[in-house]
């Protein structure tokens, strides 16, 4: 309260407001008449500066301000007995009084709002929220800028206290029940009505067309994407694939999956539906595949394929579903009929216990089936990493002279869910199916199961591929909207149609770079020339472009503050998508089966982090499989246990060393001349040979709570010293050489990965040095294949140097001239595995050896130089 005395007794106008509010004032007339001099200001906000001024009015009526009047004061902060809980304002509120005007000084902690309560202007009331029910509300009294003098009251909320606020209509709920009762009935009766007329249509014509799509305009939803240039295809993919993919998303959700204005008549007849793999996926009439030499009974003209054009090419392919075992007759007359060559398989026959297609070809032991007229004859099958190559005879018996080559090429690593996580892969397989074609043979067959997800995938990479070299840009929008015209569902799923996007955009950005065995030489001239002083060689260009995935590979667990002392370098952490796991309890008795060991390893989640521990280890993939290797740094004192512990559990056979302990890192050798244990493993060295370049140990190792032992080859390498890569290639192949003659012969061995280490303090991230280490490939490899009178010859020593020249695209008759002209030929999987671990031998000791060669497992990890043309592919054991 303001009490304010003014003499002698005039006409004064009196005015307080709140310093820099000038709109928060309150005024007093004085009037001359009225014999009181005291003059009181209430309900003033506490704390808080204000302005006071008085002004005399004269006779005329005109005012005069007195400025020696002015005046500016704070009011004095407010105490917790200024305030008073009121009870009888709002029901259901919990509301305060006060002289003081306590509007602006409650507040809550959810910050609920505060109203004036209408018959007591001194009364502010704080309406209780939902979660504030059955449980305590504090409000806290603030006065104005004296924060330190603030307090607080709590008051309990009962459920009455709040339900007297939440007072319901109930003939209005009753009314909002009754409406929604009644409007949900009718939908249902428009649903039934809807699914009556949907049978009734059926009923009466079965050959009428499938809706797959509800809209009556296919066109409508489509988007008006433009073509992307070459040089932003990284950018655009980067703005496409940001907010976790919506323009992916919207993009392929503006596609319709069947253009309804196609029918699908002849699919639905009864006499065709059973060759139908999924009832769903149906060819259109318009440019379905007509079988033309059947036997005249309904329907022998029917298969479930569609021509599809390529990128400037009419029905450049038949994309087909995968066939069935009654299918199978006309699945080789369509190839007969439509002169086709090449079949591109993206599927195999099973797929997590599912059958996704019948085999439709000859197996190696049986080599020759006849399907009614049509006799199919393997005249070879060679296995590779990710696909298998057939080449296939074919023949009409209808016709003389009538026998026809096929090429079979079936892509093995398209996983069941999903897509392949390595978009080069089909890059890879798109290369092997071109070097094929020729200009006289028919449509490219593509089929997966249903032949439109895999198969559109595979179409689309290739046709948008033939874009981006033509024209510098790629229209995949438009080029998949072609697709789904021609077949519905090409392109299946969304993660189908980003993989078009990432195979182009790995082509765009890394290029070519496979070479032919034949150019081996030429290309590494070519690569290392060097034009003029300050540009460039075209290998530093291509070592440029290798991506780093420093932005978005995590090593999150090899930098936490118990793991970072178990680093030698801070600069060099494993990935964790791909390190190495070790188990902290094996938990092995004494009298445990080793096999029944081995069993439980194998099946053990090594994702289960909590039951892991961390080394500075990562799994890498090798040519013919993923975690081929394991690529460690060298122990540390404090690791060397936990080092052994994962030869011990990953079952591997075989270390390779790159440092050379005579470099005075005495904490780099993890053996000792005698018996020792690390941790609970036990090693042994039990024998050492020496030569020039590297030493071999023979180490015996054993759990301490397992019986069993194992033997481990361990191989150091003595020419890597301060150098960054060996001054002689030749030295370090030498012992890989040896590496492949003495270790992995056995079936058990092959499957098992290599562990490599070297230390890793070396400063290897300057520029100059990686690129001597890139370089440094390419040397090793020209070192295996010298030039021998102008032709590159593999060198021809001991099973370790054994070499598989691979021509991928020649003819079968071509295949037997080069076994008689190379030390080591074309061979199925099996017979390459043998070739491996067996040396050249003469041909008497050939067909000695033929039956146990043919019994082991597929080939060791080889590390290729792939074709892209016609000539010979190179694969070279490192």
């Amino acid at each position: 309260v303001l009490s304010i005395e003014i003499t002698p007794s005039r006409n004064y106008k009196i005015s307080l407001t709140e310093e820099g509010r000038p709109q928060t004032g309150k005024e007093i007339q004085a009037d001359h008449l009225n014999q009181t001099s005291v003059w009181i200001f209430g309900h003033l906000k506490p704390c808080t500066n204000y302005s006071l001024s008085v002004s005399f009015i004269n006779d005329t009526g005109n005012e005069i301000f007195c400025h020696s009047a002015e005046n500016n004061f704070r009011t004095d902060p407010m105490s917790e007995g200024d305030v008073k809980e009121e009870t009888s304002c709002i029901p259901g509120y919990v509301c305060y009084g006060s002289d003081w005007d306590i509007s602006s000084s409650i507040s809550t902690p959810n910050n609920l709002s505060v109203v004036q309560c209408t018959n007591d202007k001194k009364t502010f009331c704080v309406r209780p929220a939902n979660e504030d029910i059955c449980s305590d509300l504090t409000v806290t009294f603030t006065s104005g800028e004296c924060r330190a003098s603030s307090f607080s009251f709590t008051e309990s909320i009962s459920v009455g206290t709040y339900e007297r606020v939440h007072v319901y209509n109930d003939k209005a709920v009753i009314g909002f029940l009754v409406f929604l009762i009644i409007l949900t009935s009718v939908a249902l009766l428009f649903v039934i009505y809807k699914i009556y007329i949907l049978k009734r249509r059926k009923s009466h014509d079965l050959g009428e067309n499938i809706h797959l799509i509800s809209t009556t305009n296919d066109e409508e939803n489509l988007l008006l994407v433009e073509p992307i240039a070459a040089e932003v295809l990284l950018e655009t993919y980067k703005r496409k694939l940001a907010d976790e993919g919506r323009l992916f998303l919207a993009e392929f959700q503006s596609i319709p999956r069947i253009f309804s204005r196609y029918t699908v008549k002849e699919a639905k007849k009864s006499c065709n539906s059973v060759k139908n793999r999924y009832v769903d996926i149906l060819p259109y009439d318009y440019n379905r595949v007509q079988l033309t030499t059947g036997n005249g009974e309904p329907g022998c003209d029917y298969i479930n394929a569609s021509f599809i054009d390529g990128f400037k090419e009419s029905k450049k392919y038949i994309a087909a579903q995968g066939p069935k075992e009654e299918t199978i007759n006309d699945f080789w007359r369509m190839i007969w009929e439509q002169q086709s060559s090449i079949i591109v398989m993206v599927t195999r026959c099973e797929e997590g216990n599912r059958v996704k297609c019948a085999q439709y070809w000859p197996s190696p032991d049986r080599e020759t089936e006849l399907y009614e007229e049509f006799i199919v004859k393997l005249n070879s099958e060679d296995h590779y990493p990710d696909y298998t190559i057939r080449r296939l005879s074919l023949t009409n018996k209808r016709e003389k002279n009538s026998e026809r080559e096929v090429t079979h090429i079936q892509f093995m690593s398209w996983p069941d869910h999903g897509v392949p996580g390595e978009p080069h892969l089909l890059l890879k397989l798109r290369r092997r199916v071109n070097a094929f074609k020729n200009f006289f043979s028919g449509p490219i067959v593509v089929h997966c199961s249903a032949g439109v997800g895999r198969t559109g995938t595979y179409i689309g990479i290739d046709a948008m591929m033939e874009g981006l070299e033509a024209e510098g840009r790629v229209d995949i929008y438009g080029y998949v909207v072609r697709l789904r015209r021609q077949r519905c569902l090409m392109v299946q799923v969304e993660a189908q149609y980003i993989l078009i996007h990432q195979a182009l955009l790995e082509h765009n950005q890394f290029g070519e770079t496979e070479i032919s065995l034949s150019e081996l030489h030429s290309a590494m001239n070519t690569l290392k020339e060097k034009n003029l002083d300050n540009e460039p060689t075209l290998m530093e260009e291509e070592f440029e472009r290798l991506p780093t995935f420093k932005n978005w590979r995590t090593f999150n667990t090899g930098v936490t503050e118990e793991n970072k002392q178990k680093n030698r370098s801070s600069s060099v952490i494993p990935y964790d998508f791909n390190r190495v796991f070790l188990k902290l309890d094996e938990g092995r008795s004494q009298d445990s089966d080793p096999d029944e060991d081995e069993e439980e390893e194998d099946s053990s989640d090594e994702e289960d982090e909590d039951s892991t521990q961390y080394i500075n280890a990562s799994h890498i993939t090798g040519y013919w499989g993923c975690r081929a290797f394991i690529v460690a740094q060298t122990p540390l004192a404090d690791t060397m246990g936990d080092f052994w512990s994962m030869i011990h559990q990953k079952k591997v056979y075989t270390v390779v060393m790159l440092s050379d302990s005579s470099e005075g890192d005495t904490d780099c050798i993890y053996w000792d001349k005698e018996k020792k244990s690390f941790g609970e493993i036990e090693v042994e060295v039990t024998s050492t040979d020496n030569s020039p370049n590297f030493i071999r140990r023979t180490m015996q190792i054993r759990h301490a709570k397992r019986k069993d032992r194992r033997e481990i080859n361990h191989f150091q390498f003595l020419k890597w010293t301060n150098k960054e890569v060996p001054e002689k290639p030749q030295d370090l192949t030498d012992m890989i050489k040896d590496i492949k003659q003495n270790c992995g012969t056995s079936k058990s061995q092959r499957n098992n990965p290599i562990v490599v280490h070297c230390e890793s303090e070396r400063d290897s991230t300057q520029r100059g040095r990686v690129i001597e280490q890139y370089q440094f490939i390419y040397d090793a490899v020209e070192a295996v294949f010298p030039v021998q009178n102008g032709e590159v010859k593999p060198v021809q020593a001991s099973a370790a140097d054994s070499v598989q020249i691979v021509n991928e695209t020649k003819a079968a008759e071509q295949k037997e001239e080069v076994k008689a002209e190379e030390p080591a030929s074309t061979t199925s999987n099996d017979q390459q595995a043998a070739a491996e671990s067996t040396p050249l031998v003469s041909d008497g000791d050939k067909e000695e050896k033929k039956e146990e060669a043919e019994k082991e497992a597929p080939p060791t990890e080889t590390t290729p130089l792939d074709d892209t043309s016609n000539g010979p592919t190179v694969t070279v054991e490192v």
